[in-house]
Order: C-alpha cells, then sequence, then structure tokens
C-alpha cells in the first residue's frame, strides 16, 4: 500500500475526527446554554408564581394566646409587628428567638402595610380598635375571638372571623381562658368529688392552645383566606363528667408529685377515657360546630386538614401547670 494513500487516509480522519469534535463542543455549548437558560426561565416562572411572605401585623390583646401565636410566627420567620404598648414585654420574652432567627418584630406603621400583608386582632369581647379598622382597610383582615356564631354588623368589614370554641389555654391571664374547667379546678381545691352526672347534654370539644396556634399560623400560610365566621374546636366531643375525671386525676398526681407523697391509687394507670357500655337512651350527641371551612383551607398548608394533635390529658397538664404556677 502506497504510503502517500496512508498519510492522506490519516490525515483525513484526523480532518474528520477534528469536524467531529468541533460540532460535539458546538452541540455541547448549544445544550449547555439552552439547559441554563431553560433554568433560568423556570427559576423566573417559579419565582413570579411564588407570592412573597406577609408581614402579619397583630392588633387587640396578646397576652396568652396571643403571645404563643407571636413565638411561633417568629420561629417560623415571618416578619411580625405589634402595638408600641406590647413590644417591650414581647421583645423580652422573645430576646434569644430573635437574636438567633432572621424573623423581626417591629411597631406596626400604617405607612409599611402593603396588600399582601395580613392584620389579625386578638379579642374576646368582639370588639376591636381603631388601628385594626384602619390596617383592615389596606390588606386582609383576621379577627381571633369566642362565642361568635354570625359575623354582626359592626365586623362586616372583617374578612375572617376565627371564632375559638372550648379551648384549654396554657397561660394563667384574663384572656381566652375557661370558665368550665376553673370551676371544676376550684372542685378540686376544696376536695369536692361530686360526680358530674354524664347525660347532662353540655358536650365540648376541646382545643389545647398548642393546637390553635398551629392553626392559626397555618391559616396564614394559606394563599387565600376563608370569608365570614369560621369556627375552630377540636374533634372530638367530651363530656362533663369525663373531663372532670381527667382534671381531677391529674390534679390528684400534682400534688402527690410536689409533695413525695405517693398512694397505691396515684400510680395505678388510669381507665381508657369514656370507656365502658352504655344503654342506647343514655348516650347524648352534642352538636360540634361546623369545621368544614377550616378543614378545607387548611388543606393547602398542611395535608391533614385541620387535624388537631394534642391529646386531652396533655393539654389539661398544661394547663394545670399554669394554674398552679
Amino acid at each position: 500500500m502506497d504510503v502517500k494513500v496512508l498519510i492522506c487516509r490519516d490525515y483525513d480522519i484526523c480532518v474528520l475526527l477534528s469536524i467531529i469534535f468541533q460540532l460535539d463542543f458546538h452541540f455541547f455549548n448549544w445544550n449547555f446554554d439552552n439547559d441554563i437558560s431553560g433554568l433560568l426561565m423556570t427559576k423566573d416562572r417559579l419565582e413570579s408564581s411564588m407570592e412573597p411572605t406577609p408581614t402579619i401585623h397583630l392588633t387587640g390583646v396578646l397576652e396568652g394566646l396571643g403571645d404563643d401565636f407571636v413565638t411561633k410566627l417568629i420561629h417560623d420567620e415571618f416578619e411580625v409587628t405589634i402595638e408600641k404598648d406590647q413590644l417591650v414585654r414581647i421583645s423580652n420574652k422573645l430576646e434569644l428567638e430573635l437574636t438567633h432567627l432572621s424573623a423581626g418584630l417591629k411597631e406596626v406603621r400604617l405607612a409599611d402595610i402593603t396588600p399582601n400583608d395580613i392584620v389579625i386582632h386578638f379579642s374576646t369581647n368582639h370588639e376591636v380598635s381603631d388601628l385594626f379598622v384602619e390596617i383592615a382597610d389596606l390588606c386582609p383582615s383576621i379577627l381571633v375571638t369566642t362565642g361568635l356564631n354570625s359575623q354582626p354588623k359592626h365586623l362586616e368589614f372583617v374578612d375572617t372571623i376565627i371564632d375559638v370554641n372550648d379551648l384549654i389555654p396554657s397561660t394563667n391571664c384574663k384572656h381566652f381562658q375557661s370558665n368550665t374547667l376553673d370551676q371544676m379546678l376550684q372542685l378540686c381545691y376544696l376536695r369536692d368529688t361530686r360526680d358530674f352526672q354524664s347525660d347532662l347534654p353540655a358536650r365540648y370539644w376541646w382545643l389545647s392552645q398548642q393546637d390553635a396556634v398551629t392553626g392559626l399560623v397555618g391559616l396564614v400560610k394559606c394563599s387565600s383566606l376563608p370569608k365570614g365566621v369560621v369556627p375552630m374546636c377540636g374533634r372530638r366531643e367530651w363530656s362533663l363528667s369525663d373531663t372532670f375525671e381527667q382534671l381531677s386525676m391529674l390534679y390528684q398526681r400534682t400534688l402527690a408529685g410536689a409533695s413525695g407523697q405517693f398512694s397505691l391509687n396515684h400510680l395505678q394507670p388510669s381507665p381508657v377515657i369514656g370507656a365502658g357500655v352504655k344503654p342506647v337512651a343514655d348516650v347524648v350527641f352534642g352538636k360540634r360546630p361546623d369545621l368544614t371551612n377550616l378543614h378545607e383551607v387548611m388543606l393547602e398548608s398542611s395535608d391533614a386538614g385541620w387535624r388537631p394533635m394534642v391529646p386531652l390529658r396533655t393539654a389539661l397538664m398544661y394547663y394545670l401547670a399554669a394554674k398552679l404556677e
């Protein structure tokens, strides 16, 4: 075979390989550029579709339920504003969180309100402040209250009214307390072991303060708020007798733990709540507040929707700890 032919063929192969390499290189560059462009376009689309995190403006009396709500918001790194007269107290309480978390807590100012924000007013007497009314004209509004079945005329401007039912408070203050539990606790103080009749018509849908706070934070994470009065309560009903039985048992164990004087009764496992067979005629069913709206909107922030997680005994232990402190 002619050497020149070999050289020529080798040269042709080199040229061909060079052309292929250049094509591959340009193809790679084209793909890389398009991949980058695609990623940038996708990022832009995601950023444009994502709503900015709203600033939460709080008015009303925050002590108790409101304080815990502020704490949860700060832990979830929301920007929060509150009224000046409560700023120092809550800032001192959350000094550690505010030092190490990126969330901020400052005084509410009308000039800083944007339509994306949310204003929430805490009130147990269904009254609102002038500041809340002003802010509600600039952004979505929520009133957190109790004992309100329908939206009165003077509150028609409020977008959402959260009516908290049968709350078990975990703080000892004047607001969002339970008169029923306080009366039971007084009987425990007096060592009055009267038997609450299980056939009384009163039924309670107990809700821990921790679950109420979780629900409120879940609401502000949703893209839209439910309209009108939205009841919030637990999902299981409890009779007065079952509730008092659990509170009395926990109270006696608390006293025994404080004194170190345990008896056999204190150490025995307590029976399952509401256990036992009853005649059908003795079964009384209460009418639970409608949780449909709350559950459906909560599905956006939680796959489980509205699903309180704190058991009755645990909630009552927090209640006792606050009252006996």
